[in-house]
């Protein structure tokens, strides 16, 4: 196939390590601003045939099969519908959308186009991700009841540069919780899948380390809870001028725990009570981001070439995206919002 890829400095290099990986892909064609950055990442990756700094050169090129969307969340709507129209397929970067109702509109446009609609959500490609979900699911730690995710980082620049669009509130959506907060919650949904969906969320968003009127929340402490009254607590600052290092994290249950460590070596650890801590066994392969995302691209290519339906499907998207928007309802009207929507991932070792 010939895949366009909208959005492929920084971030959107990784992506095209996955088509570059891809065996269904003969060749990539880049949009960007930069002609010269351009022009450096097709003397790197093999596969790309053809630059372009003016996308909608590339929703009209009739051989490209799929548009990859690397592009600020404001533009995720826009450019997808519009390769939709064109009877293109599409690949899009979390979050999906800056709501539910957009992400809705792209899934009904795809539907209508008969075309289909991927969602990179990529660290659950990662086999320690998996290892902790089999744990869960084998009942490790008896009956699960409380996941705990807290980090701070320092991502000043990001709330200080009025011209940067991450944590816009406009062109965001938000702030810190739907940009790298969305890959907390949907990593969460997937360790307790076997619990169901949660079925409220509550939460607390403010800005507390900067003044920055027109960004979001640096600040984020949510809690979602479930039928069986476990809950998954998430808390992360993103303006610390001296992080604090990593927090004690993990998913406790009523017969031992699951601690996230960070360590290299022993990345997780079953403690039991009266026992030694044992590690995890954990598979090699992908872990950060830069081998994930290839990963996440190269799988999705796959499911379109094969008909295959992804390991995670598009309701955990829009079930994380209820999340994170039904948290900044929360936190501005002091209430619970209901959640509930089901969904299913289909990962095999």
């Amino acid at each position: 196939m010939h895949v366009g890829l909208i959005g492929a400095r920084s971030f959107g290099q990784h992506h095209l390590q996955g088509m570059q990986d891809s065996p269904h892909v003969q060749a990539v064609t880049l949009a960007g601003r930069n002609r010269e950055a351009l022009e450096a990442l097709q003397a790197r990756f093999s596969k790309v045939r053809a630059l372009t700094t003016d996308y909608q050169k590339l929703l009209d090129d009739p051989g490209i099969d799929l548009v990859d969307v690397v592009l600020p969340h404001d533009m995720h709507l826009p450019v997808a519908l519009a390769a939709l129209e064109r009877g293109k397929h599409v690949l899009v970067e979390k979050p999906p959308a800056r709501t539910p109702g957009e992400f809705q509109r792209m899934i009904d446009a795809a539907h209508a186009a008969d075309r289909r609609l991927f969602v990179v959500m990529n660290l659950l490609y990662s086999p320690l991700h998996r290892a902790v979900r089999r744990a869960v699911d084998a009942g490790a730690i008896g009956r699960p009841f409380l996941a705990l995710e807290i980090s701070t980082g320092n991502a000043l620049a990001i709330y200080q540069d009025p011209e940067y669009w991450r944590a816009d509130r406009e062109r965001s959506g938000g702030g810190l919780q739907i940009d790298g907060g969305f890959h907390a919650v949907y990593r969460q949904l997937y360790f307790l899948e076997g619990l169901g969906s949660p079925e409220w969320v509550t939460a607390d968003c403010a800005q507390i380390g900067v003044e920055e009127p027109l960004k979001g929340e640096d600040f984020a402490a949510l809690t979602l809870a479930y039928e069986s009254g476990a809950r998954v607590h998430l808390m992360s600052q993103w303006t610390a001028r001296g992080p604090l290092g990593r927090f004690p994290s993990g998913i406790l249950g009523t017969e031992g725990s699951l601690l996230f460590t960070g360590e290299e070596s022993r990345p997780v650890l079953l403690r039991r009570p009266r026992a030694e801590d044992e590690p995890l066994a954990i598979p090699e392969g992908p872990r950060g981001f830069a081998e994930t995302v290839p990963l996440c691209v190269a799988q999705s290519l796959e499911c379109l070439a094969t008909g295959q339906a992804p390991a995670a499907d598009l309701d955990l998207a829009m079930l994380t995206l209820e999340c994170v928007t039904g948290a900044y309802r929360a936190s501005e009207t002091g209430t619970r919002q209901p959640l509930g929507r089901p969904f299913q991932t289909r990962f095999e070792d």
